[in-house]
């Protein structure tokens, strides 16, 4: 939840309230001034000052470090909306540079959905798609169209996992700097509609692109 905190609207505060598989619950609250949080390349969180908010708009978000440090853990946690749904799916490297762990958050707006989907399923059928990307300094590419959809775009370098609600994770099992590495993100959001958004860091650790892409199937 978000809420407005001064007059001027250059201030809310965030509150998250969790509940875990097992049955756990946590809250954790934090305010953000748009003074010290609103930057030139993102949008920052009091949560973690090295990474930033990006967005495309229409739910298409991503918050990602920005670049990859010796000794600290990093990642990207990716997006998606459909009507009243938000799911997020964060994959985190730790200190070392290895994959840590995945999270995936399912969200509803106005009721905590406690069910979790099926994996992807029926994706036969030809599927189009748009493109768009995001660079550092936050310029977005005209829409373009796109290759034909495939679940591993980075053709078996990155591993895959299938996750439940649809979604599918083409991450690497470890990141390092001297190796360019993207993180890859997609969400069957329906039956006929499949998002994907994709994290790209250079050979020096340093985020270089968000791709935002929508796929339709065509009869």
């Amino acid at each position: 939840s978000f809420r407005i905190i001064d007059e001027e609207q250059t201030a809310i505060i965030h509150t998250n309230n969790y509940t875990y598989s097992d049955g756990s619950t946590a809250k954790k609250t934090w305010q953000i001034h748009k003074q010290s949080c609103d930057r030139p390349d993102g949008v920052t969180h009091p949560a973690i000052m090295s990474m930033r908010a990006l967005s495309f708009g229409q739910g298409a978000t991503a918050w990602v470090s920005k670049t990859l440090e010796p000794g600290k853990k990093s990642g990207a946690e990716l997006f998606f909306r459909s009507k009243d749904w938000r799911t997020s799916v964060a994959t985190i490297y730790d200190e070392s540079g290895d994959l840590e762990k995945i999270t995936l958050i399912r969200e509803h707006l106005g009721s905590s959905p406690n069910t979790a989907g099926p994996e992807i399923e029926n994706l036969l059928g030809k599927w189009l798609g748009t493109k768009e990307e995001m660079n550092p300094d936050l310029k977005v590419s005209p829409a373009e169209e796109t290759q034909a959809l495939v679940l591993d775009p980075t053709e078996g370098k990155n591993e895959t996992f299938f996750l439940p609600d649809r979604v599918v994770v083409n991450s690497p099992k470890r990141i390092k700097v001297g190796e360019q590495f993207e993180i890859v993100t997609g969400k069957q959001v329906s039956n006929d509609e499949y998002k994907r958004l994709t994290a790209k860091y250079d050979k020096s650790g340093a985020f270089t692109l968000l791709i935002s892409e929508v796929f339709r199937r065509k009869e």
